[in-house]
């Protein structure tokens, strides 16, 4: 299983808007002296802090399919993969008429990118047992 986690400069615009959303909420709390405005800025301290130390996993891919927050398909099910305009669009087979898409932004992958392209590639060619000429 391979997962991907968030790259680094959206994880940071992340938590610097939990800073700067901490930086409000201490003033405030000192101000006002309001227990929840402190309590609002020690979670927002602790959110930047972990969305730095250990990113949130965007995908994991297995033999099986790819998991992401809010879709859990099976390579089998897929039946087309383009890269357009800074996604990763897989096409998924549906019994209806209408054809849903799984969009990732490449964006969120950063640098590891073009491994994730070329891993869902492998992944797609094992799974209907396609081989590449030697």
């Amino acid at each position: 299983m391979t997962t991907y986690r968030l790259d680094r400069a959206p994880a940071l615009a992340i938590a610097g808007v939990a800073f700067v959303v901490a930086a409000f909420t201490g003033f405030v709390a000192f101000v006002a002296t309001s227990w929840i405005a402190g309590v609002v800025t020690v979670l927002a301290v602790l959110v930047a802090a972990i969305v730095v130390l250990r990113p949130p996993v965007v995908a994991r891919l297995d033999e099986h399919g790819i998991r992401t927050r809010r879709a859990r398909e099976r390579w089998v099910d897929v039946e087309d993969v383009t890269v357009r305009e800074g996604l990763l669009l897989l096409a998924l087979d549906e019994a209806g008429d209408e054809q849903r898409v799984l969009r990732l932004s490449l964006a969120t992958f950063g640098a590891r990118a073009p491994e994730l392209v070329r891993e869902v590639h492998d992944r797609l060619n094992t799974a209907h047992g396609y081989r590449r000429f030697g």
